[in-house]
């Protein structure tokens, strides 16, 4: 069975009114990219949507990836390879733990074989590309040119007249790079903004810079909530009010804190009266299986 038969593409676009947008006199929409598979969700499947289509399925015999504990794209890959019925592995970052937490115990439910290795191994290979000796290796979330071509496929599907600016959050660039190159191959000027989930002043906006020479989008770094996976009790309150106001569950590390990031930058002014603003959900559920504590 084709892998498509699973997915829901292209994905809905959801209207949503919480009592911020409202006060702000927005209309607000959501890219509901978290809809196309339970676990195989968002940019997770849109970067591995591009690597896969890029490599002949029949010179590779088995994937390989990398990631951490709590990783989305490893338990996507592990799903996908399971309906694609290709063998996988997936190396992860750190000493191997007493106990699996939810998100590995996932991945071996899907068939995935799990390595450890040494931070000092995991970041000396995270990055490797390409098919060798019959194995595919997809680098750490995706994140390569081969996983911008699937993010070229968000935009894609959505009619953009009238848009005033498009969100989405950020932790490596890929997703929004792809997003860019669809609004230079259509000479579409609506304004594209990311949301970075990491410290590091200008982080992103250098990533793009010199890694896809895109230059064209607009990144904020101050949202961050106190860095990567970090998460403050500002953000798991507004989590909770948006949750219970659109029936929208939002994830702690990206989404969550790209629509914090909207409804502050309503306040501030830079969204402005009348704007029609989209975001994009990009899935990362799983993300709340480290998280659940904070609640």
């Amino acid at each position: 069975m084709d892998i498509l038969d699973h997915l829901t593409i292209p994905s809905p676009l959801h209207q949503v009114r919480t009592a911020w947008s409202a006060a702000a006199a927005i209309e607000l929409y959501i890219k509901r990219d978290d809809l196309i598979h339970p676990i195989i969700s968002g940019n997770k499947w849109r970067k591995l949507s591009g690597i896969l289509s890029h490599y002949d399925k029949t010179t590779y015999r088995e994937i390989i990836t990398f990631g951490g504990a709590f990783s989305n794209h490893l338990v996507a890959t592990a799903a996908s390879c399971a309906i694609l019925k290709i063998p996988c592995t997936g190396i992860i970052r750190g000493e191997e733990p007493k106990q699996l937490n939810g998100v590995l115990k996932l991945c071996e439910m899907y068939g995935m074989r799990l390595t450890f290795v040494s931070r000092e191994e995991y970041k000396e290979h995270n990055r490797q590309l390409g098919i060798y000796e019959e194995k595919l290796f997809i680098p750490e979330g995706g994140a390569c040119e081969q996983g911008t071509l699937g993010c070229f496929e968000v935009l894609r599907e959505i009619e953009l007249k009238e848009i005033s600016k498009v969100f989405v959050a950020c932790g490596t660039g890929t997703t929004i790079a792809g997003m860019s190159k669809f609004m230079d191959s259509t000479n579409d000027g609506t304004p594209l903004y990311g949301i970075q989930v990491l410290k590091g002043n200008g982080y992103i906006a250098k990533d793009l810079q010199d890694v896809y020479g895109i230059h064209n989008v607009t990144i904020y770094d101050e949202f961050h909530c106190g860095g990567y996976a970090k998460t403050s009790p500002e953000l798991m309150d507004f989590i909770k009010e948006f949750t219970s106001e659109t029936g929208i569950l939002l994830d702690p590390v990206y989404t969550g804190k790209m629509m914090l990031a909207i409804k502050k930058l309503c306040i501030s002014g830079d969204i402005k009266k009348g704007d029609k603003v989209i975001a994009i959900h990009t899935g990362g559920l799983t993300g709340w299986f480290g998280k659940v504590d904070e609640l």
